[in-house]
């Protein structure tokens, strides 16, 4: 009896034992993410869910969730329900928002250096800025150290595309734009003030009672925002300078919280900034021819005319858009801050993107960049 007794309490020990091994092995091969309790992420965003920046941001947060299967959960406030897109830095810096879409141009000054892909010096290619932007401020340190310095990480970037010009009438010749009055934004407020215009600032919103009583003659826009202004309305002529491209724009997230995330869970949201970078830029791109062709149209409802700007216009614009990057690069200097060293990345950058879409076209044209 006590042989059997023993055997009996031997094979429970022996069994208990491989139990206890079986789920250490277990819980040491499994990733963390899976002994982790699911995290959510309050994203900020200024904007309406619509649109191409809506669809993107929409794509992102799906992505990020399926990927992860539910393990990262985005949770996006839209509207500018938890802030003004002048708050995000501080509202993402400070944790009231853990993640947000920035313009940094509504804050100048707290991200100087990041600002440098608002300069007037091109490219025009969406595709070769997109990357320059995002090598940029995923790998230049001094870049990075000004977003940690306000406690935030950068994420990713978006791209609005290049600017045009909707007018009453049309633009034939440089001598058009002496005392012109024009609505502008960022750099082209100065350059075409050196070029003669009568520049004026006021929000988009505010734009078609300009144009319709006369305050202004052309307004600075982009190419999907003209239908959704309803500009065409007051003003038919589209000059397309596509050139100029607002690259200070993207999604950061609070540094706090990016530092306790997980090895895996960082890599998983990077992956998907990384597509998110094709995507924003091929997607936009569909939208514009659509929009074109739909406001072009012969005989329908827009009548939007669209032509080229007249000789040498842009050539005014590039040399006027260096000397502002160089008294840019003067004036952030004196902050302390190389402002030399970092436009020279960029434009290596740019150089670097350049030569290999010049090669390789656009990744999605391999089947990359769409889902």
């Amino acid at each position: 009896m006590k042989i059997k007794a023993f055997w009996h309490s031997s094979r429970r020990a022996t069994c208990l034992f491989a139990g206890i091994v079986a789920t250490a092995t277990a819980l040491v091969a499994a990733p963390l993410s899976a002994m982790a309790d699911p995290i959510s992420i309050r994203y900020a965003h200024f904007g309406a869910n619509r649109g191409g920046m809506g669809d993107n941001i929409m794509w992102f947060k799906e992505q990020i969730e399926t990927r992860s299967k539910g393990d990262i959960v985005l949770d996006i406030h839209w509207g500018g329900s938890l802030g003004a897109p002048a708050d995000i830095p501080r509202i993402v810096g400070s944790g009231l928002a853990d993640m947000g879409s920035i313009v940094s141009s509504y804050t100048p000054g707290v991200l100087d250096l990041y600002e440098v892909g608002n300069l007037l010096v091109g490219p025009s290619n969406l595709w070769v800025a997109q990357q320059a932007i995002y090598e940029l401020a995923t790998t230049n340190e001094d870049v990075q150290k000004q977003f940690a310095r306000n406690n935030i990480q950068y994420i990713a970037n978006f791209n609005a595309g290049n600017v045009q010009l909707i007018c009453k009438e049309p633009i034939n010749s440089l001598e058009d734009l002496n005392g012109l009055e024009i609505r502008t934004g960022g750099p082209y407020t100065d350059v075409l003030k050196r070029m003669g215009a009568t520049t004026i600032a006021m929000p988009q919103t505010e734009v078609y009672q300009a144009l319709q009583t006369g305050l202004v003659a052309c307004n600075q826009i982009y190419h999907l925002a003209i239908k959704g202004y309803r500009q065409y309305e007051v003003a038919k002529h589209v000059i397309e300078l596509d050139f100029g491209l607002v690259m200070a724009y993207g999604i950061i997230m609070n540094k706090d919280f990016w530092d306790d995330l997980s090895d895996e869970r960082k890599a998983l949201i990077r992956g998907v900034s990384d597509d998110l970078n094709a995507r924003v830029v091929s997607d936009h791109l569909e939208r514009v021819v659509e929009a074109k062709a739909e406001l072009s149209a012969p005989g329908g409802e827009f009548g939007v005319i669209y032509s080229a700007p007249p000789a040498g216009m842009l050539d005014e614009i590039k040399k006027y858009g260096a000397e502002l990057a160089d008294e840019w690069i003067a004036s952030v200097t004196k902050k302390g801050l190389p402002a030399q060293e970092v436009a020279d990345h960029y434009r290596k950058l740019i150089d670097k993107y350049q030569a290999d879409f010049d090669k390789n076209g656009y990744p999605w044209e391999a089947g990359k960049g769409k889902s």
